[in-house]
């Protein structure tokens, strides 16, 4: 697991820096078709697994700046950005990619993989930004396989630490958001006038809509991740992600990120409009074709 304090955090956070260098589909929800086979509802785009290995294969072959244009298009919704062309060392380290495990949890997704010299493995963090498409909240988190475990011991903590980190960013008690909120790189010395500073937009919607609260979409021993939508002055919809830290003197919690994605509204019309699809095709697939039989052919 992490190491408890925030330097060890930090550093795991961090670790893929040292390989290359990083800068800074949801729940399925099942419908019958007319062929009553069960079908599947994304929030994003295209499977997290999918996405994760075509972006791992960009970072592994691109070695020139004019063929950034996919790595930057995934940079521009990514808290976690990659320089482009990717260093030596982290193309090296993609060309072992192997992902180990991945689970969606809401608009979150974990992905669990190993590469290069990270031999014991490490996590991606995935959000799916308000376009539909997976976004890096975190990039080389420095864990065991978390995919395919229980929140059960875990539950209690990411919810105490949701309410503590929305409570400090509402009340601006920038003390009380220093022990609850991962800071990154940003000394301590700046938290407040940094970190906290860059949740104002957050503490506004908070301020417009009084009884928003969280709503957990799921997650496993180590990672969380929870939904905060608010009406107000328009809708929209965060996905926060925690992380569980242990050390000897015991578990804590730490919020990683607040991130952009598509609010319920957006959600149900896509999946309105998909089952609108569905139905079509399968209408069609039941039509007779209206197209005239060829002329049987006699050998005189």
């Amino acid at each position: 697991m992490f190491g408890g304090t925030r330097g060890r955090l930090v550093a795991s956070v961090c670790a893929a820096a040292a390989l290359g260098g990083i800068a800074g589909c949801g729940d399925s929800d099942e419908e019958s078709t007319a062929g009553n086979a069960a079908t599947t509802f994304s929030r994003a785009s295209e499977p997290p697994k999918t996405f994760i290995e075509r972006m791992a294969k960009l970072l592994e072959t691109t070695t020139a700046a004019k063929d950034c244009a996919q790595l930057e298009e995934i940079n521009q919704r990514s808290p976690s950005r990659f320089s482009c062309p990717p260093a030596k060392a982290l193309r090296k380290s993609m060309a072992s990619f192997e992902v180990v495990g991945v689970e969606e949890y809401g608009t979150g997704a974990v992905v669990d993989y190993k590469s290069g010299k990270l031999d014991d493995g490490a996590a991606i963090l995935l959000f799916v930004s308000p376009d539909r498409n997976w976004g890096i909240g975190r990039f080389g988190v420095v864990t065991k396989p978390s995919t395919e475990t229980s929140d059960e011991d875990s539950r209690e903590g990411y919810d105490e630490a949701v309410d503590r980190y929305l409570t400090a960013v509402r009340e601006r008690n920038c003390k009380a958001f220093e022990k609850v909120a991962f800071t990154g790189g940003v000394k301590r010395k700046d938290v407040c006038k940094v970190s906290l500073a860059a949740t104002k937009p957050l503490a506004k919607r908070l301020k417009a809509n009084p009884s928003a609260a969280p709503s957990y979409a799921g997650g496993n021993a180590t990672y969380g991740f929870y939904n905060l939508e608010t009406r107000k002055p328009e809708a929209e919809n965060s996905t926060i992600s925690v992380v569980k830290s242990t050390d000897d003197e015991g578990a804590s919690y730490v919020v990683l990120d607040v991130l952009p994605s598509p609010t319920a509204a957006d959600q149900k019309l896509i999946q309105e409009q998909l089952r609108e699809q569905r139905k079509q095709k399968a209408n069609d697939d039941m039509t007779p074709s209206s197209k005239p039989s060829d002329p049987a052919v006699t050998t005189p």
